[in-house]
């Protein structure tokens, strides 16, 4: 069964003009009062939105207005490096600051949800690692570059990851709660493919050696998504975090101009970002995945065809293991701690840990050459060049690796031997009972 992805996509009721001898700065203070005064009215009738203003000016006053607002709940996400805010709003609030002069855009925060449905079962040894050549290309030995992922958390209970000073995070503000726990464990699978240590013990992912940095956003909670808002600001976190990969297995399908504006910013400044393409096997684009600045990630089966859920688009990029895929999940409430998932959120981070694997090995290289040398090594998979199922085709970590140190890599960091030295042993994890019936994750 295959996870749907909601989303918001009715635009609100248009209001009547206002009455004459009202200013936008009047109106917006009579909508702004309201607000304070009503909230349970609002959240029974207001839609979220962003809205963005024209310079920090414009934002400081307007923040200076809602102190009440805030205290009430009804700003949701501040978003101060994009002069802006999240905020669920009345009708008459909406017209107030469309009208207001200091307003650059009031536009409907659409909503982002996971792209994976679940199928626990025995684990066993990961086979996308060998598919994608990680076990050919071992850890830098001091990596700089750091990933970044956006999802539900990371269960850091679980043995695979416990200790490992490595991995930082950042909570979710509008109330997911801790990065260091999972509810859905979500973002504990996707972690499991690209940190899993190399040990005798779990699973292995593409970074096996448990050097990678990594910082891990928590956006979504139980009930698996959350809005564009939200992805901005992890996005910011991951920035101030230093991250120079951003994984996101995640997606919905209503473009947005603030968020696309967003991305875009951060690629230009040097951040290698990375989504998967949508879960529903139709020629649908899905965001943030679609954007131009952002990789969109497929996803395979072990036979290296096409998931039969798996998006076909334009903006298809790579494509990476994705069915059926051995991982981590969280030790309470799901078993012994390992199963698999299937979705283009499994794929996307094959592509994201390799990315960092190589990269870490060539850190003088741009982002934007680590991109097009991943695309350039893919192995070709159906139709001859770049196609809407596979994009350029299934990431090759060894062949981008090697691309990368004959064009620029230049002081690149010397690579170790294919096998990585063993990390400390994990405790023992028992083998999982029989398996279940699988259940589809919720949407």
């Amino acid at each position: 069964s295959k996870a749907t992805v909601s989303v918001l996509n009715w635009l609100p009721r248009r209001v009547a003009p206002p009455p004459p001898h009202t200013t936008p700065y009047t109106m917006l203070r009579t909508a702004l009062a309201v607000l304070a005064v009503c909230p349970p009215a609002l959240a029974a009738d207001g839609a979220r939105f962003i809205v963005r203003f024209k310079d920090e000016a414009a934002h400081r006053s307007y923040a200076a207005l809602t102190v009440q607002d805030l205290a009430n709940g009804t700003i949701e996400v501040d978003l101060p490096r994009w002069h802006a805010v999240a905020a669920r709003l009345s009708d008459d609030a909406v017209a107030a600051l469309e009208a207001d002069t200091r307003v650059e855009s009031v536009e409907i925060d659409h909503r982002r949800s996971v792209q994976a449905h679940a199928e626990l079962e025995p684990r066993g040894a990961p086979y996308g690692v060998a598919m994608v050549q990680a076990d050919q290309v071992a850890e830098a030995a001091a990596p700089s570059k750091k990933l970044c992922i956006i999802d539900s958390g990371l269960d850091m209970a679980h043995p695979e990851f416990a200790g490992n000073g490595n991995i930082g995070g950042s909570d979710d503000p509008a109330g997911a709660g801790k990065w260091s726990e999972d509810a859905t464990g979500h973002g504990t699978h996707v972690a499991g493919t690209i940190i899993g240590v190399q040990d005798g013990a779990g699973v292995v992912g593409v970074n096996a050696a448990g050097r990678l940095p990594v910082h891990i956003v928590k956006v979504f909670g139980r009930r698996g998504w959350a809005y564009s808002s939200s992805m901005v600001g992890a996005l910011d976190e991951c920035v101030d975090a230093g991250a120079t990969i951003v994984s996101m297995s995640l997606g919905g399908y209503v473009r947005s101009s603030f968020e696309e504006r967003a991305y875009a910013r951060a690629a230009a400044d040097g951040v290698l970002l990375i989504a998967a393409a949508g879960n529903d096997g139709t020629t649908r684009d899905s965001y943030p995945a679609s954007y131009d600045s952002v990789v969109s990630v497929a996803a395979v089966d072990r036979r290296e065809a096409l998931a039969y859920f798996s998006q076909r688009t334009a903006q298809v990029e790579l494509a990476g293991p994705g069915q059926n895929v051995v991982s981590t999940v969280p030790l309470k409430g799901y078993g012994r701690g390992y199963g698999t998932k299937s979705g283009t959120s499994m794929a996307t981070p094959y592509v994201s840990g390799v990315a960092a694997l190589v990269w870490n090995h060539v850190p003088a290289c741009t982002a934007a050459e680590v991109r097009r040398a991943l695309g350039a090594t893919a192995k070709d998979l159906g139709d001859a060049g770049r196609d809407h199922s596979f994009g350029h085709g299934l990431v090759q970590a060894r062949a981008a690796l090697d691309a990368l140190q004959a064009s620029c890599g230049a002081g690149a960091a010397t690579p170790e031997p294919a096998t990585p030295e063993p990390a400390t042993p994990k405790p023992a994890t028992p083998e999982p009972a029989t398996p279940k019936p699988a259940t589809p994750e919720p949407a």
